[in-house]
């Protein structure tokens, strides 16, 4: 399978570029004899109802027609979708895409980024309004390919830093934004989820409390929150604690290793994320992300510098497995 050739700056942006749920105060907590009684300790686990995703970047850096057979091999894993990497919008074929989908009886979200001159947050009008015209894009093409969710750090290129904390301008901006593009998401049926980033990626939004203030400053259903383990790892003080705060504003979620490599090798506490995520009653989509390490261009995009499993098939296949099973005893 040819690969289009992508730098590090072309994939994730061209660029050199909450708190946790507040206890309920005044309240006195039961004893043992007086509090109700729970479900049996012997009863089963509740079942968490959420669909399965692998996202393709684990496989290849652009999804062109040439790889939408990979749709059906995922489908054949017991995936219940797929995520399409949103990068370079030339390459993307969403007619051929949904019959992919659709003849594989499968799913598709959209990982989507922001590219240099597209910037919800800047100084400079123009890219503001680029930034705006984007996403409407990012929306138009998901919910041709059939797609309900785009999903990503849709506020700023990825690695675009600038020394300093965000100024009240720049948020300002990124819910103007925001708004713009989630009224154009709701006429489409789609949802916008926007991605906390760690520290090194982008000094926007780093944390799921940050993300769940700009969902609330916008004040539209169609603006959500999606969580990844991976950044989570680094910016959060406990994981499981910042999606039960999260609660209804989860509109995607990612699952990643803190090594990006297989769920369950690594330092992930998944238990106590899947327990949380069944406390919300979340019923999106668990999408594993990790990146294809036989690109070369891809693993500098992603920074990976060495191997991190031994097979992207096997990723693929144990990840699914592993989260399958710890969601059932979560």
């Amino acid at each position: 399978m040819s690969q289009k050739a992508t730098t590090r700056r072309g994939f994730i942006g061209n660029t050199a570029m909450v708190a946790g749920a507040a206890g309920l105060a005044g309240c006195t907590p039961l004893s043992p004899e007086t509090a109700p009684a729970g479900p049996a300790a012997s009863g089963p686990p509740r079942p968490l109802r959420v669909k399965y995703g692998l996202n393709m970047l684990v496989y290849t850096a652009t999804f062109s027609k040439d790889q939408t057979d990979l749709v059906r091999k995922v489908a054949d894993m017991g995936y219940d979708g797929v995520e399409i990497p949103f990068n370079d919008l030339s390459v993307l074929d969403a007619k051929a895409t949904r019959r992919a989908c659709e003849a594989a009886g499968v799913g598709l979200t959209s990982c989507c980024v922001l590219m240099p001159g597209t910037n919800l947050c800047s100084d400079k009008k123009a890219e503001r309004t680029a930034g705006v015209a984007r996403l409407r894009k990012l929306v138009d093409i998901t919910a041709e390919m059939g797609g309900k969710v785009v999903a990503g750090p849709l506020y700023a290129p990825v690695g675009h830093l600038t020394g300093r904390w965000r100024t009240d301008d720049e948020w300002k901006w990124c819910v103007e934004g925001f708004s713009a593009g989630a009224d154009h998401a709701a006429k489409a049926g789609v949802i916008l989820a926007v991605e906390p980033l760690n520290r090194f990626e982008t000094y926007v939004i780093n944390t799921a409390a940050d993300a769940v203030k700009l969902a609330k400053e916008v004040g539209k259903a169609s603006l959500k929150v999606q969580i990844d383990t991976f950044h989570a790892g680094i910016e959060e003080k406990d994981t499981a604690a910042a999606i039960r705060a999260t609660g209804d504003y989860l509109g995607h979620f990612h699952a990643s290793e803190n090594d990006r490599g297989t769920p369950g090798t690594g330092q992930v506490r998944w238990k106590e994320v899947f327990a949380a995520l069944k406390a919300i009653d979340y019923t999106g989509w668990v999408t594993i992300e990790s990146f294809a390490t036989d690109i070369v261009d891809l693993c500098a995009a992603a920074c990976i510098w060495r191997p991190i499993y031994d097979s992207a098939d096997n990723l693929a296949k144990g990840g699914l497995a592993f989260l399958k099973e710890t969601a059932r005893t979560a």
